[in-house]
């Protein structure tokens, strides 16, 4: 009975002896991390201004810097401890943050839409180009060829400019220290494969300017205006006259030439003459002063100025000492309606120029003069037939007479 009792307790005992040293591994397994966890955290230096979490409030403060950490049972770190930081600054950290991702969102979609626009624009640029009719301007830069005849200048369907109407058909007369202005209207053959080109211009700048050492005829230097300088040129030309009205104020030069010139006035027609009245706006140019020829713009102010026995239109266009014998011209189309004759002065003692109120020769009135000498078709105007100087019909006993 003992022996049985003794071999069922000692497998306990030996049970109970294996169980107990398994038990006593496992707690020091256990103990070792805890332990080394322990020795980090003692290593680790706290200073005082940390801020010591899970300490209650109103306790008091510790004064080792180590007695803010509490330990369990276990020997395990209660206390939780922490950085200290701005809350402000964290929140415009984030702010800055964001409002930089925001902006390069930005930024990525402006260019897309500028670059998306560009190609648009671009896109829709040459297909207006290419879709636009675009009108041929053809502008002749090149001089005209020298005329023939009269007829050709005044060939239809051949425009001229404004310089040709009215600033080239210019010339220029100076002697004896004054200077005056004449218009070219013809130019016909002349002897010897020679040309004649005339000119209409006033009475008084022939006299003024005449070279007074031949007695014998009226002759006067005569400068033409040269197309490649823009200006007139130096070189002089011989004019004679051939018929004159000191009356009205008018003189017909004849210059030869070796070739003719192949800017004309373009005269205007009588029945264009016929319609003229006050406000149709004109031009007057010719050489003011001995300059080149120069335009200045106004109106036909006047057809009723009475001077001596003859009757003058007035114009508003600024006109000068030099602009006689100069022409005046519809400013629409270039037309000849009249040459300058005289300024308006006020005054006796010391009289004072009067430039908006130039005094002209209506062209119709030029023109019954040439048809009474028998030069009218240097107008353009094939009626009328030679009258003597004296102003007598040579036609009278046809039955027919001039108009004046």
């Amino acid at each position: 009975m003992t022996n049985q009792n003794s071999s069922r307790t000692l497998p306990l005992v030996v049970s109970a002896v294996f169980l107990t040293l398994g038990l006593n591994g496992l707690w020091r397994d256990a103990q070792t991390p805890v332990t080394a966890q322990k020795a980090l955290a003692e290593t680790f230096p706290i200073p005082t201004e940390w801020e010591l979490k899970g300490i209650p409030q109103g306790a008091p403060a510790a004064t080792d810097s180590h007695s803010a950490i509490a330990e369990d049972t276990t020997g395990s770190v209660t206390g939780t401890v922490s950085l200290p930081f701005d809350e402000r600054a964290q929140e415009r950290s984030k702010f800055l943050l964001d409002l930089e991702n925001r902006s390069a969102t930005l930024t990525r979609k402006l260019r897309s839409e500028w670059q998306a626009s560009q190609q648009d624009f671009e896109s829709r640029l040459q297909g207006w180009v290419e879709n636009r009719q675009v009108p041929e301007i053809k502008r002749d830069l090149s001089m005209p060829k020298p005329v023939t005849s009269v007829e050709d200048v005044s060939a239809p369907g051949r425009s001229k400019t404004k310089m040709e109407r009215m600033i080239y058909p210019i010339v220029q007369m100076k002697g004896n220290g004054t200077v005056g202005s004449g218009v070219v209207v013809a130019n016909e053959p002349g002897p010897e494969q020679n040309w004649y080109v005339w000119v209409v211009t006033a009475y008084h700048v022939v006299e003024e300017v005449r070279d007074f050492s031949n007695y014998d005829e009226t002759v006067v230097d005569v400068h033409f205006f040269d197309v490649d300088l823009g200006r007139v040129s130096e070189d002089s030309c011989t004019g004679l006259e051939v018929v004159a009205y000191p009356e009205a104020d008018l003189s017909l030069l004849r210059i030869e030439c070796r070739q003719p010139w192949p800017y004309l006035a373009d005269v205007a027609p009588e029945e264009v003459c016929e319609q003229l009245s006050v406000f149709d706006p004109v031009y007057a140019v010719g050489c003011p002063l001995g300059n080149q020829p120069i335009p200045t713009h106004g109106e036909i102010s006047s057809q009723y100025k009475k001077v001596g026995d003859e009757v003058y239109w007035m114009v508003s266009a600024p006109t000068f000492f030099g602009n006689s014998g100069g022409g005046i011209f519809l400013s629409e189309n270039g037309q000849l309606v009249g040459i300058s004759s005289m300024i308006y002065t006020y005054g006796k003692r010391s009289p004072m120029v009067v430039p908006h109120m130039g005094l002209f020769v209506p062209l119709a009135q030029v023109r019954s003069w040439l048809r009474r000498e028998g030069f009218v078709h240097l107008l353009g105007t094939s009626e009328g037939l030679p009258v003597t100087a004296s102003g007598t019909d040579m036609s009278i006993s046809e039955g027919e007479s001039g108009s004046f």
